[in-house]
């Protein structure tokens, strides 16, 4: 018998797979139920906003996506009655700026986001590795989407099946950060994400945010030079791209699986989080430019040489390294070749970036 958490707490709500189940409550919504219907894992009012509507994401086996394709099985209870209050209210904080976005409710931004991350995975889960074999090996194993199941428990706070003490931080850290607008739609927005560790970055407009969705606000006061500086002055793409490659490697490095005690019942779960303990562990140079490298699709050597990597937010002494605009094309310091969103452009023509000592 079941002896996870949903099948302990949550009598009606559990963890399942497949084209015919909810992916948030695990109903059985099989093609034709009128409790069936399709949640866009990044919202439509998003992709509007945004003009994203037919624009694409690359899949873990390369191939494109639209971005409008990429919806989730999802019963109407959960989709208009539990999530569309949250998207409400996150969608009104997006309107009025990255201030707004900041106070939101972090309940509701652990569920929008935990929401999306967890989504990603499960659309994942139902695609074929490869095209030719559709009924074969999938993109994410179960077996993955199994080990994610406790992130999946608290996204059932969502209809208010489950709960954490204390109420603040909850589950996730967030780290917000301003970043350069622009005309063009399709510089407005980013999306990373680790299939292995519970973290993403998303970058819409002005508003940037790196979420660690499981660490209990533990990495939330890291002090770093460079993050203290990008948390005060508007960042290019490339720069939100260092940011999340500097939280992800340090979020990987200082991980740890933490137990919860879980108490309840009558279908509900209070989690009690306790102290999330320090947010520690080694920088280690010549491991995070491997993150680095791969996030600015670049090769290791155009970033690291002979021990010395560079940042394009500051230099050793703190001074902020600003950027007028996206047009501004960051140079990798060895080479000739561009940091993303410039990482296909060669350089060559251009005065390359001085490194600094990192």
């Amino acid at each position: 018998m079941p002896t996870d958490n949903h099948h302990q707490f949550l009598k009606n709500r559990s963890q399942e797979f497949g084209a015919d189940r909810c992916f948030i409550c695990g109903c059985h919504i099989p093609e034709g139920s009128p409790l069936r219907s399709r949640e866009h894992v990044f919202p439509q009012w998003l992709l509007r906003e945004l003009d994203l509507w037919d624009g694409t994401i690359h899949q873990l086996n390369d191939e494109l996506l639209q971005y409008r394709k990429l919806t989730v099985p999802c019963c109407k209870p959960c989709n208009g009655g539990d999530l569309s209050p949250v998207e409400v209210r996150v969608k009104a904080a997006f309107l009025d700026g990255i201030a707004a976005f900041r106070a939101l409710n972090r309940r509701d931004l652990f569920i929008w986001l935990g929401k999306i991350y967890y989504g990603l995975i499960y659309k994942e889960s139902l695609r074929p590795r490869y095209v030719r074999e559709q009924e074969g090996e999938r993109l994410i194993p179960e077996s993955h989407l199994r080990s994610v199941s406790f992130h999946h428990f608290l996204l059932q706070s969502a209809g208010g099946f489950v709960s954490w003490e204390p109420d603040a931080p909850g589950p996730a850290s967030f780290h917000f950060f301003e970043c350069l607008d622009d005309e063009r739609s399709r510089r407005r927005f980013d999306y990373m994400d680790d299939i292995y560790a519970p973290i993403i970055g998303l970058r819409m407009g002005r508003i940037g945010v790196v979420c660690i969705l499981q660490d209990w606000g533990r990495s939330e006061n890291v002090q770093q030079l460079q993050l203290n500086a990008a948390r005060e002055m508007k960042l290019h793409p490339t720069q939100f791209r260092e940011v999340y490659a500097r939280l992800s490697y340090m979020t990987k490095v200082s991980w740890k699986d933490k137990k919860h005690m879980i108490i309840g019942g009558d279908d509900h779960a209070l989690v009690i989080a306790g102290d999330p303990g320090p947010f520690s562990g080694t920088f280690v140079l010549d491991e995070y430019v491997q993150t680095l490298s791969h996030i600015w699709e670049v090769p290791l050597e155009a970033v690291y040489r002979d021990g010395f990597t560079f940042s394009t937010i500051c230099d050793e002494f703190g001074t902020h390294n600003v950027a007028a605009s996206h047009d501004v094309v960051f140079t990798a310091p060895y080479g000739t070749t561009g940091l993303w969103p410039a990482h296909r452009l060669s350089t060559a023509h251009l005065a390359p970036v001085q490194p600094v000592t990192d």
